[in-house]
């Protein structure tokens, strides 16, 4: 859903028109702030997707939220959204434009999972090493999760390497339940 056309329209003609007005880094902002209050608060989501309420009412809710912390552009183009009756896709359009800027601005976003966390030494250690791999900049996105004992698994587009002591045992356990043993010796 996020990558469908009219998210991905809608946030191109967002993109182009603050670059063209040289704001792109204050719109960037902008819509990572309406996707996290999207995120955050349920409530919001689902009254932009009721059909119940008026799109005059959601455009004066949008106002009263937005209305002093985001650039008029911004703000314009929400209210452009609600008008359309497009108000459902404002969340996947913001992840949309926020995934445009950071491939503008040459930005991969790589997921690292690991047992335990890392100290800013072995985290800026997997930055370089992922940085001279891809040849982009790296935005390291971090989850502690105990259950893989140790090691890491990272995730980079459709690429991952598992490197966890979980997996390395799950993989033990599968060559064991293969019995090579033949009875009659």
């Amino acid at each position: 859903m996020k990558d469908s056309r009219i998210n991905i329209r809608y946030a191109t003609a967002l993109f182009d028109l603050a670059l063209e007005q040289q704001i792109l880094d204050r719109v960037f902002e902008d819509m990572k702030m309406v996707k996290n209050i999207c995120l955050s608060n349920k409530d919001f989501e689902m009254l932009l997707s009721s059909p119940i309420v008026r799109t005059d009412k959601k455009q004066a809710i949008v106002k009263e939220i937005f209305g002093n912390h985001i650039h008029n552009l911004s703000l314009s183009f929400l209210l452009l959204i609600l008008k359309k009756r497009r108000e459902a896709n404002i969340k996947m359009i913001a992840f949309s434009f926020i995934d445009m800027f950071k491939e503008s601005k040459n930005i991969k976003i790589a997921h690292l999972k690991t047992a335990i966390e890392l100290d800013s030494k072995t985290k800026e250690h997997f930055k370089a090493i992922l940085t001279e791999q891809t040849h982009k900049s790296i935005e390291l996105v971090e989850e502690v999760n105990p259950d893989l004992i140790g090691g890491f698994v990272i995730t980079i587009d459709d690429k991952q390497a598992d490197n966890s002591i979980y997996t390395k045992i799950q993989r033990l356990r599968k060559e064991f339940n293969v019995n090579i043993y033949e009875k009659g010796f």
